[in-house]
């Protein structure tokens, strides 16, 4: 959005708005560090003011993508993002690397909790059409899935499909949080240690305790 300003370069006498920004971000665990690596950022005026605003550039380094997050719980809209297919878009394929197990989470801000190689879907969908797909399989990529509890039956059906494709794939239980985003910085390390591969058995499980 006109006016972007990364929130680790903003000064004392910086806008209010954008200081509250950075104060949130601070207050969700995230460091000065974090700021810089994950390129976060505000404005002071617009539909995006008050929102802190997580960028995302493709493999090149050119920005495919952004996301930006309310502050204030009276906001209405939790997040409002640009008009891009979802399916076009691997978050921070910069960061990525394809030969080593690639974490996927849901939203942006669990991305930023989780371990470095890492990205999200932007929602908590997987199918054949989505470029992020498509390349895991042509990498032939292992995948730890880390999706909210409340998307059992679509981790389930991702691992499916993945395996379906011959990708490994491990699937770690993340309650009693709600979300990755919910942990402390560096918690999540130890779910990620103690996942399982999935199996078929792991499926059928699964719609037996449903």
């Amino acid at each position: 959005p006109e006016g972007f300003s990364l929130l680790a370069t903003i000064g004392r006498r910086a806008d209010p708005d954008l200081k509250a920004c950075r104060n949130y971000i601070f207050s969700r665990g995230f460091s000065e560090k974090d700021l810089w690596y994950f390129r976060l950022g505000a404005v002071s005026s617009g539909r995006h003011r008050r929102r802190v605003i997580v960028p995302s550039f493709d493999s090149e380094g050119v920005l495919n993508y952004f996301t930006a997050r309310a502050i204030d719980e009276e906001a209405g809209r939790k997040y409002v993002n640009p008009r891009v297919k979802r399916s076009e878009v691997i978050f921070n394929e910069i960061n990525i690397d394809w030969s080593d197990e690639l974490t996927i989470v849901e939203g942006p801000f669990d991305l930023m909790k989780a371990n470095q190689n890492c990205t999200c879907l932007l929602g908590s969908s997987l199918a054949e059409k989505h470029f992020l797909f498509q390349r895991i399989v042509a990498n032939k990529t292992p995948v730890l899935l880390a999706l909210d509890p409340d998307a059992k039956k679509k981790t389930q059906d991702i691992a499916k499909l993945l395996n379906s494709f011959d990708v490994d794939v491990r699937v770690a239980d993340v309650s009693p949080f709600s979300d990755v985003g919910e942990m402390n910085i560096g918690e999540f390390e130890k779910y990620r240690n103690i996942a399982e591969p999935w199996s078929e058995m792991d499926r059928l499980k699964s719609l037996i305790d449903s």
